[in-house]
């Protein structure tokens, strides 16, 4: 296990000595994470840390690939719960993933009590958000061989980081009472409502008023809060 350059470095170093490498290694893939920890009695910071993880599931926006959780308590062996069925809602006590595993980009946001299957001391629990890339998302951040990490810096992922939250419909409306009724509405036809997760905004506010798409729904707003602590984690961190 190695868990920063020199020391990865020196592993594979130590293999080829053996088994001498013909090409130098590349990064088939890379996965990054940020933890949010609650400083505070066990009973405040195991609520605390939920309550973290159901923030991050409900605030990240995601290019949408069958965005579920896993529920062991359906049927016999457990069961996806795909979020775009209107209705369902986030459980933070359960994994929520984004994307698949052979896709470039795929995220998870889970209240993390166990590391490889062994369960974790209290103490370590925390909310988790990752990202893993590979293929041409590994290559447009400009990670292909295991040199490219050395001085790596980090914050270039922050844009697979992405925070949101509605804006009040009272502010979005700004005084047209026909529009506030009409933004209601519809976010109602569409049980568009971070509780399910912000995919469910995909259809709302996505064309300007020259009909273009937009990048992002006109009815979210960057939870900057958010955006500032994963940056500042991603800029401090080093491999």
């Amino acid at each position: 296990m190695a868990n920063n350059y020199a020391a990865l470095r020196k592993a594979i170093t130590d293999v080829s000595a053996e088994f001498p490498l013909t090409e130098e290694p590349v990064v088939r893939a890379i996965e990054v994470a940020c933890d949010f920890t609650h400083r505070g009695s066990r009973a405040e910071r195991d609520s605390a840390t939920v309550s973290m993880a159901h923030r991050l599931q409900t605030s990240l926006l995601t290019n949408s690939v069958k965005p579920r959780q896993f529920d062991p308590s359906i049927g016999k062996n457990g069961k996806n719960r795909f979020m775009d069925a209107p209705g369902l809602r986030l459980n933070p006590e359960l994994n929520f993933r984004v994307g698949n595993k052979w896709d470039d980009v795929a995220w998870q946001v889970y209240w993390k009590t166990t590391d490889k299957t062994m369960a974790l001391p209290p103490a370590e629990w925390r909310a988790r958000v990752e990202v893993t890339l590979q293929g041409v998302a590994l290559e447009s951040v400009g990670l292909a061989m295991l040199s490219d990490l050395d001085g790596y810096k980090f914050a270039r992922l922050a844009r697979f980081f992405r925070f949101r939250t509605p804006i009040d419909p009272d502010i979005q409306a700004n005084g047209n009472r026909y529009k506030l009724v009409a933004i209601k509405a519809n976010r109602r036809l569409n049980d568009a409502t971070p509780e399910r997760g912000l995919h469910s905004f995909e259809s709302l506010g996505r064309r300007d008023k020259w009909r273009k798409l937009r990048s992002e729904s006109s009815h979210l707003q960057a939870d900057n809060e958010l955006q500032r602590a994963v940056k500042d984690a991603l800029r401090h961190l080093k491999l």
